[in-house]
């Protein structure tokens, strides 16, 4: 019998529970979500958004290919397998073209159900993950018959987890990250509502979604009334959620932001390589990479994704992340142009990184334990974590030889323009900060494979293995 986890953070659904066996992804479901399934199965909808690529592929498994001991087959009337996603992000941790993707996704998919006789319950973003650039629903049992009359249950809920991010950082150029990474919930209608200023609201979608509803929720949230069987009982006719389904669709398409101030956005345009030196780091990196035989490759720092690129031409998966959200954003949007296969794009601070954190700081996890890479990039990033973020450079080589067995990373010196644009405000009291103390901090955790230094004699490449 194989051995299995419970996905901590699956306990929401009172009809299903995760849980994961090796490498495949098993529900257990009740029998009104497996009945539910059934009948999505039958839906053309189904279908089309499975072949596509944008609903998880999943079967019902017979009982003799449950892998469960009986107590645990006995909870449920049913089994259903998921094709496994190869790393889990979240919505915190996504860029602005990434949420806004998703949300058309959620979107599409409402509309498809209502018009086949089912809708989605909830419109949470963590029910949607990324697989080489394409946002792809996971939830299965969210979907459900539509009950006639019924009003869209998950309006409130995409509101405070999709558009109100996306307007904020449309609208006022705020990042919606450390919303949503504060709050679970996303970012409530009344908070929402004090966000946007009185100018704010003659943007579109402010008035209705942001402002109304929150005078809405003044009035009726503490009600004793049954506000959802009154608003059955008024006749919620389909035609009319389909309206406001395509309107809010409408609206989100036309949402945009392109990044003001971003660092490394137009990267290519100013950085201090010479070409010889650039196809030389590019050589090194290649040829690491294969030699390592990784199957999911970090990079962290990955500014406009070239050696990211690089490394998913060899590797399974490459995750790419950088605090510059742009940058990112950039990426995200060449990806998904390109058709680039294995690679996930993620805004992610390496000295403030995604916490364990929800209910019994579990429900969330950390970038580790949702996927330990084989090989970590770390390229042009150490003058910035140890100089700008004041992490001591022995504190972060320790944190990567926890991450990885293998190590790619570059050392930039203090005669590096870069290092001295760092340093020229500051009280330089980084004395721990030298190719040579890199090299000795290296040898404690890690055997040195091959070593190249660049032409302009300031950058200095490391291959290394534990």
């Amino acid at each position: 019998m194989e051995g299995y986890n419970v996905e901590a953070g699956s306990f929401r659904d009172r009809d299903g529970r995760i849980y994961r066996a090796d490498k495949r992804i098993i529900r257990g479901v009740s029998a009104s979500a497996l009945q539910e399934f059934e009948n999505l199965r039958s839906k053309k909808f189904y279908a089309k958004f499975r072949d596509a690529g944008q609903l998880v592929d999943s079967r019902v498994l017979s009982s003799g290919e449950v892998p469960f001991p009986p107590e645990v087959k006995q909870q449920w009337a049913g089994f259903i397998e998921h094709e496994a996603i190869p790393m889990v992000s979240y919505p915190y941790e996504w860029t602005f073209g990434m949420l806004r993707d998703a949300a058309l996704l959620q979107l599409d998919l409402v509309e498809a159900a209502l018009l086949e006789g089912m809708t989605l319950k909830d419109a949470t973003p963590y029910n949607i993950q990324f697989v080489s650039g394409c946002p792809v629903f996971i939830d299965i049992p969210s979907f459900e018959t539509w009950p006639e009359g019924s009003p869209w249950a998950g309006y409130r809920q995409f509101t405070e987890m999709f558009l109100f991010p996306l307007m904020l950082q449309a609208y006022k150029g705020i990042d919606f990250q450390p919303f949503l990474r504060a709050s679970i919930d996303g970012i409530g209608i009344q908070t929402a509502a004090r966000l946007f200023g009185f100018r704010d609201r003659f943007r579109p979608g402010v008035m209705l979604h942001a402002w109304l509803q929150a005078r809405l929720d003044n009035r009726y949230g503490s009600t004793q009334k049954n506000v959802r069987s009154d608003l059955k009982s008024a006749g919620f006719n389909r035609e009319l959620i389909l309206a406001n389904v395509r309107k809010i669709r409408k609206l989100v398409t036309k949402l945009g932001w392109q990044g003001h101030g971003s660092e490394w956005g137009e990267y290519e345009t100013f950085h201090n390589y010479s070409e010889s030196d650039h196809l030389l780091k590019e050589s090194f990196i290649s040829e690491c990479v294969v030699a390592s035989q990784a199957e999911l490759v970090w990079d962290i720092g990955c500014n406009t994704g070239q050696f990211a690129k690089i490394a998913a031409g060899t590797a399974q998966n490459v995750v790419a992340m950088d605090l510059d959200h742009f940058a990112v954003e950039r990426l995200y949007r060449e990806i998904r142009a390109e058709k680039l296969k294995g690679i996930l794009t993620l805004v992610q601070n390496v000295a403030d990184p995604s916490p364990n954190w929800g209910w019994r700081n579990q429900e969330r996890t950390d970038l580790v334990k949702r996927a330990r890479p084989d090989l970590v990039m770390c390229l042009a990033l150490i003058h910035h974590v140890v100089i700008s973020a004041s992490v001591p450079l022995a504190e972060f080589i320790a944190w990567l030889a926890g991450l990885t067995d293998q190590l790619i990373i570059e050392y930039v010196s203090r005669s590096d323009d870069k290092v001295e644009a760092l340093l020229r405000n500051k009280q330089d009291t980084y004395t721990d900060y030298s190719r040579e103390n890199l090299e000795t901090t290296l040898a404690k955790h890690f055997s040195i494979e091959r070593q190249l230094s660049l032409e302009s004699g300031n950058r200095f490449l490391y291959w290394c293995k534990a």
